[in-house]
């Protein structure tokens, strides 16, 4: 990847060189673009294998239908080591002929690690489905049967056991209202009031 770096900056380097002043200015320009490019370069390839850990989670409160709308985005990769870490199987969360197993370690996984706690009252939320998003997935949940909803507590460890540089955002809507929460260890819930 260096050489064809360099060869392409050689190229620039002699149009570069027909149009500069001084020879010294055009050797700078070279030594300058390569460096500018080699460390881009690193920083791309750095995000490429993803050196952070996160998971997003929305929830919204939707009086009109007296539910909590759940979904949580995880890095695919970490989701599937955290499964099996958890359950001792080998996972690969998007295979076809696995979909009902992988349903029922999500449904089990989430109702572990993400917990809802409404005015009071411990809810269980329901797995509705998944779905690839890049090298991510979104996970659909859903409580059912909240009446009214005055405060909020959400549990949170997804993946702590596995990484403690974790970081879980929680962003919660109510009333047009959106709270957030950044969660990291060893800080496992956050609770909203309305």
């Amino acid at each position: 990847m260096a050489g064809k770096l360099y060869k392409r900056l050689v190229k620039s380097k002699t149009a570069a060189d027909s149009a500069a002043s001084s020879e010294v200015s055009g050797q700078w320009s070279v030594v300058h673009r390569l460096f500018l490019l080699l460390t881009g370069g690193l920083c791309l390839m750095a995000f490429a294998i993803h050196p952070y850990y996160m998971s997003v989670t929305e929830a919204e409160y939707k009086a009109a239908e007296k539910e909590i709308q759940i979904s949580s985005k995880i890095f695919i990769d970490d989701l599937e080591y955290a499964l099996e870490q958890e359950y001792k199987t080998k996972v690969e969360i998007l295979k076809a002929t696995d979909q009902k197993r992988n349903e029922l370690l999500l449904t089990s996984f989430f109702q572990r690690h993400l917990k809802f706690t409404v005015d009071g009252k411990p809810m269980k939320a329901e797995l509705i489905g998944f779905e690839r998003e890049g090298e991510a997935i979104w996970t659909y949940l859903m409580i059912k049967n909240v009446s009214k909803l005055k405060s909020v507590t959400v549990f949170s460890d997804l993946l702590y056991a596995y990484r403690e540089d974790q970081i879980n955002i929680i962003h919660f809507k109510h009333n047009n209202q959106r709270k957030s929460h950044r969660l990291t260890l060893p800080d496992k819930q956050v609770t909203f009031n309305w």
